[in-house]
């Protein structure tokens, strides 16, 4: 055996994790092309919707397939993920969804609003009222300010409270 050869039980795994790799980088590639005809499109068109859901897809698929393996690091995903949410969030407020029925328009609003419900706090209808007003993820949130949520549509004052608690502990 050659000191260059590798040995048989090194190579499954090799042929495993390029076959991952390649598989990744067409869902890459997939979401990406689709974000760049999303960003192209007339913000009313509903070409715009179907490319985000295409890149949402997408991005899905990745998380879900990088979990599954140990060696596969995607930090940039996260962002990648909140740059497709505020493009909806975009969408949304350029009236993208105004044509959706009711299901419809929940299930986009829990999909790009998902990450707010990170914040103690805040659930899923609370999460769709911070949407619907323009804010997809925390960041957005942290920067508007704890007064600039009595601008909210639909947050009662225990929510508010509640809301403000959660940021000004996050602050310390």
């Amino acid at each position: 055996m050659h000191d260059d050869a590798m040995p048989q039980s090194d190579t499954a795994p090799r042929e495993e994790q390029h076959a991952i790799a390649l598989q990744l980088q067409q869902l890459a590639r997939r979401a990406r092309r689709a974000l760049l005809v999303a960003l192209a499109s007339d913000t009313h068109s509903q070409d715009a919707m179907g490319e985000l859901q295409v890149a949402d897809e997408a991005l899905t698929e990745i998380a879900e397939l990088s979990s599954q393996h140990d060696f596969v690091a995607l930090p940039e995903l996260d962002d990648v993920r909140r740059g497709v949410d505020r493009l909806a969030c975009q969408l949304y407020q350029d009236g993208a969804c105004d044509g959706l029925g009711e299901a419809e328009h929940e299930a986009f609003l829990d999909r790009h609003a998902r990450a707010l419900t990170a914040l103690d706090g805040i659930g899923p209808i609370t999460a769709r009222r911070l949407f619907a007003h323009g804010i997809s993820d925390l960041d957005q949130l942290r920067e508007l300010g704890p007064d600039a949520l009595d601008d909210v549509t639909g947050l009662n004052a225990a929510t508010l409270a509640r809301i403000r608690t959660r940021l000004a502990e996050e602050a310390k």
